[in-house]
């Protein structure tokens, strides 16, 4: 989260923004759609997705997963589990996808337990020093060779990314992600790039970037 806004303030905001979020986030979710298409689920992984937000792309992972597939997510506001409960219920997959309320930065999941996580427009919201505690979490919980897919707000000199920072520094409620070196994170967090699409959001440059756990890589 980022300097001033608590945990508990960022899950009071999109509790508050929950009921509507799906009316202004369409464009987000073309790109989650890249990112998902990256992390190339397939049928009978076990695969986890942190910040769901109101379910559409847990939705799409357990179409791809299959039946015999497992798909779980974690999100920090109650009133996001509560939508992306109401749209699972409502396309009858209760019981075949498990949502938990709860922080990325210490996952309540056992090591070595997916084959995939997936994260899109969720990991910039974290304060500079929690991102590589969250991106730690991801690498414990996935097996061996597991994949990371995340799609982010990404970071670079250009004017729109400057001037976006200022009203986030400034505005952090209202402006509440930051840009970052999403690839460069993820690779210090011993995890191998395997491909990076680039796209634009608003004018700012988003990166989808799909990577492997490096089994040789020594925390």
């Amino acid at each position: 989260m980022q300097p001033g806004i608590s945990h508990l303030g960022i899950r009071q905001n999109y509790d508050r923004l929950s009921r509507w979020y799906d009316s202004f986030s369409s464009s987000e979710r073309l790109i989650t759609e890249t990112g998902l298409q990256l992390l190339d689920a397939q049928p009978g992984e076990n695969i986890l997705e942190i910040g769901f937000g109101t379910g559409h792309a847990l939705i799409e992972i357990k179409r791809s997963v299959g039946e015999k597939g497992k798909v779980c997510g974690i999100d920090l506001s109650p009133g996001m589990v509560a939508m992306a409960d109401q749209r699972i219920q409502r396309l009858g997959l209760e019981g075949s996808i498990s949502l938990q309320l709860g922080d990325a930065t210490s996952l309540p999941f056992i090591e070595n337990q997916f084959q995939a996580v997936f994260m899109s427009f969720t990991l910039e919201l974290f304060e500079t020093l929690e991102i590589p505690l969250v991106l730690k979490e991801c690498f414990r919980v996935l097996q061996p060779g597991g994949r990371l897919g995340i799609v982010s707000l990404q970071k670079n000199d250009s004017r729109a990314v400057k001037v976006y920072e200022w009203f986030h520094n400034r505005f952090p409620e209202f402006v509440d992600c930051q840009p970052i070196y999403v690839n460069q994170l993820m690779e210090e967090a011993g995890f191998k790039t395997t491909k990076i699409i680039q796209k634009r959001l608003w004018g700012l440059p988003v990166a989808a970037v799909a990577a492997r756990k490096h089994d040789k890589f020594i925390r």
